[in-house]
């Protein structure tokens, strides 16, 4: 027991070497992409998320290529979900680099939906907290929700969600800002905002991020290709509003990264 202590104490050390300026990208496998996806709810008030399949096979398809694994878990309820992460996190982790996961879904007022319930998406970060071996590995999450009404780009659909009952509501911050290192949390569009998704081509931030890490993930850190995402759907906001009014499509970022993530090396 104390030489396992003694083991983890030399390891952290050596990781936190205030040298080093990138997270090391070095392993056969670079890591595990999770992908939480939701298509139908219990609550039909809550549209099909009709498309979602397709972003589901286009990550499978880009991080298979940058020597990831990828699971798809599909209309988890959320105690399911729990039960998964806390899985994930037993995991020993010390053969990998990097922790990558996607949330599909609805969204409304800070939560997200699982298929059963709305809850706070700060399990997704806080399930890794104080677990050895995830410790100093950056943890990527994407949110791909409508944190207000969502349109569908193909039918003009508008899937209007209920508001809550109290209109004092509020969002502690820590639900949805990540309290704990090394982790970069992206969601698809600003809070009370559209988030578009097209039946036949998928969703307007899961398509445009896969064409980045295809473009990007070889040569550029994680930062610089999100920022160039950014740009890519600030032109495509633009021209939307020739069609609706006011409507916007930038997604936001917020990052504990303690270091910039090393690009994939192409001889791997």
């Amino acid at each position: 027991m104390e030489s396992n202590s003694q083991n983890l104490e030399s390891t952290t050390f050596d990781q936190l070497d205030p040298v080093r300026d990138y997270y090391s990208m070095t392993k056969e496998k670079l890591g595990n992409v999770y992908i939480f996806n939701h298509v139908t709810f219990d609550n039909k008030t809550l549209g099909p998320r009709y498309g979602s399949i397709k972003d589901c096979k286009d990550i499978e398809e880009v991080f298979q290529n940058l020597k990831f694994d990828v699971k798809t878990y599909n209309d988890l309820p959320y105690k399911k979900i729990l039960e998964e992460l806390t899985q994930i996190a037993r995991m020993d982790y010390s053969s990998f680099d990097c922790l990558v996961i996607f949330v599909l879904t609805h969204g409304q007022n800070g939560k997200i939906f699982a298929r059963d319930i709305a809850y706070y998406p700060d399990i997704y970060w806080k399930s890794f907290s104080n677990k050895p071996s995830f410790m100093y590995k950056p943890k990527l999450i994407f949110i791909q929700d409508s944190r207000g009404d969502e349109t569908d780009d193909e039918t003009d659909y508008v899937i209007r969600i209920p508001p809550p009952v109290h209109k004092e509501h509020f969002t502690p911050i820590s639900y949805t800002i990540p309290d704990v290192p090394d982790v970069l949390l992206m969601y698809s569009c600003y809070d009370e905002f559209l988030s578009w998704r097209s039946h036949s081509t998928g969703s307007s931030f899961v398509q445009r991020l896969c064409r980045e890490f295809k473009l990007r993930a070889k040569s550029n850190d994680i930062l610089t290709l999100l920022t160039f995402l950014n740009q890519i759907m600030s032109v495509d906001t633009y021209m939307a509003r020739n069609k609706i009014n006011n409507e916007k499509r930038l997604s936001t970022i917020v990052s504990t990264l303690t270091r910039l993530k090393m690009t994939v090396n192409d001889n791997q």
